[in-house]
């Protein structure tokens, strides 16, 4: 499942690339979201089922948990360099060579993990998925989704008659969704996501964490090179150059929370983290525009990836610990999409409420209105970090620590 997905991933990178309308890069990032969705949750059942409980199985989630904060802030990196030497096509062309070579490689440095059944894999298809609820959770996302990129340019468009039935027609599908989930389980029929999954207080805290920390992460590096680039007028390059101290304070994070995870409770790495983390949006909210880097963008960058890099290392091994090996793939897949979610939505959200903000102001500076906007966008990023520590509090309480050896 792994390599099929890795090698579909391939297809719709360079599919962008080549794309000549911005339909068709929608429609390809679309491709492209459903491809490496076959792979985030098929990594955790890797990992636990290639490493025993200990030091190897926590070092092997932090590097697996180092690959999406990372990645996200190298692709920044990188994606700035080539938009402003040989072209944003180039680093499409460029991320599809590298994932070719890595899913290649993977056919032969992977374990293979098979789940035995008696099914030939065509009835497996049709008999061990739920598809009804998958088209139920798609379509509301989806719409929901719709909705909210709506509203980023302007607050107003919420109240248009067709994102009003929209909206109201996903509410009702993510309502119906748990009804269906437990109507297919009293069937003995496979659920999507079953209701049951839920009742793990310590899964369900990950969840909601994650989805705050993902919205905030995405959020407050997004809205960092819009300053950049739309209030300090620097270029794409020297943006993207800036991201560095992003970069070098996930890896150490993760390297660090390898170490750690076994010998301090989850829930003080989680608040501790998010504490951390909450100090970003705080210098980005109050920076002084034209402030030197050193002051408060480097800071801000530092500190922003400490607790996602921190809680998704956190998040894995809770669910190795919490479910049986059979349930660990769907449960890495929940919370693997609950991350994504928040992503989507973070970035929506704040991006609404900055437009709102500046659309507001009559200040005729073009670039102190923006900025009236982003600090906005970057209190409300604040809030998801507070959010963040009261549910690793409370949820996490009873975690006490994971990922110690067996003896």
């Amino acid at each position: 499942m792994w390599v099929i997905g890795s090698y579909l991933f391939v297809i719709f990178t360079l599919a962008i690339g080549f794309s000549q309308t911005s339909i068709q890069i929608i429609l390809f990032r679309t491709f492209q979201g459903a491809a490496i969705s076959m792979c985030l949750p098929t990594a955790v059942s890797l990992i636990t089922n290639t490493f025993a409980k200990g030091p190897w199985r926590n070092v092997a989630f932090a590097m697996n948990g180092m690959g999406q904060p990372l990645g996200y802030a190298a692709g920044l990196v990188l994606g700035g360099i080539f938009t402003d030497t040989i072209g944003w096509r180039w680093a499409y062309y460029m991320m599809g060579i590298i994932n070719f070579c890595l899913s290649t490689a993977s056919i032969w440095f992977l374990p293979s993990v098979h789940q035995h059944s008696d099914k030939p894999w065509s009835r497996r298809l049709t008999e061990d998925i739920d598809w009804l609820g998958a088209i139920i959770m798609s379509v509301a996302l989806g719409l929901l989704m719709y909705v909210l990129a709506m509203t980023t340019s302007s607050y107003k468009r919420v109240g248009n008659a067709q994102n009003i039935v929209l909206l109201v027609v996903s509410i009702l599908l993510l309502a119906t969704f748990p009804f269906w989930m437990r109507f297919q389980v009293k069937r003995a029929r496979p659920a999507l996501i079953p209701n049951e999954l839920w009742k793990n207080s310590a899964f369900s805290s990950i969840c909601a964490s994650v989805f705050f920390c993902w919205a905030s992460l995405n959020g407050i590096e997004y809205f960092t090179t819009l300053y950049f680039q739309k209030v300090e007028g620097i270029t794409a390059f020297q943006s993207s150059i800036r991201f560095l101290a992003h970069i070098i304070m996930g890896t150490c994070v993760n390297i660090a929370t390898a170490y750690l995870i076994s010998r301090v409770k989850v829930q003080t790495l989680g608040v501790v983290s998010a504490l951390v983390t909450m100090i970003a949006p705080v210098l980005m909210a109050t920076i002084k525009v034209g402030e030197n880097y050193w002051f408060s963008p480097f800071w801000a960058l530092f500190l922003s990836p400490v607790n996602p890099d921190v809680l998704f290392t956190v998040s894995n091994l809770v669910i190795s610990d919490a479910f049986p090996p059979d349930i660990q793939s769907l449960a890495g897949g929940v919370f693997n999409e609950v991350a994504q979610f928040g992503n989507s939505v973070g970035l929506a959200v704040t991006a609404s409420i900055a437009a709102s903000i500046s659309d507001h102001k009559t200040i005729q500076d073009h670039k102190e209105r923006l900025m009236l906007g982003y600090r906005g966008a970057f209190w409300t990023i604040f809030s998801s970090c507070a959010l963040v520590v009261i549910i690793s509090f409370f949820g996490l309480r009873k975690g006490g620590t994971v990922g110690k050896k067996e003896e």
